[in-house]
């Protein structure tokens, strides 16, 4: 059975449902934190940033999605058939907080590095950069 706490009361549903549990039968708990998935707005200035960056340096936005995944999310190394096979990360299975960590290190990537400014929404630059790329997303 899977038992969600999602609202202030369901905390204690769930203690009450465990301690009714017979005593001479095993159980296995499995409690995880409800992460929201990345954001529509997220995903939405990520690609605008691959626009920009696109723009500024000619390369292809989809390199570059697979270059920075590769760069920042990297793989995972698993065996299938007793041979190594790697699984790289995707931003899709990113959180909120995971994609806002991603975003940041590009952003200082591009700014460092490329010595490109990409702006986030809440900046005062937003507004002209916004209108320049959302037709190329």
């Amino acid at each position: 059975m899977l038992l969600k706490i999602l609202k202030i009361g369901d905390k204690e549903k769930v203690i009450d449902y465990i301690g009714k549990l017979p005593d001479e039968k095993r159980y296995k708990v499995d409690i995880k934190l409800i992460r929201e998935v990345r954001s529509l707005d997220q995903n939405q200035l990520y690609w605008l940033w691959l626009t920009c960056i696109s723009d500024e340096t000619g390369n292809d936005k989809d390199t570059l999605h697979e270059h920075f995944k590769d760069r920042y999310l990297g793989s995972e190394e698993r065996i299938a058939f007793n041979t190594s096979v790697s699984i790289r990360r995707t931003t899709t299975k990113l959180d909120t907080k995971e994609f806002t960590s991603y975003l940041d290190r590009i952003q200082t990537f591009a700014n460092m590095e490329l010595g490109i400014i990409l702006p986030n929404p809440q900046d005062l630059i937003w507004a002209d950069f916004y209108s320049h790329y959302k037709n190329y997303i």
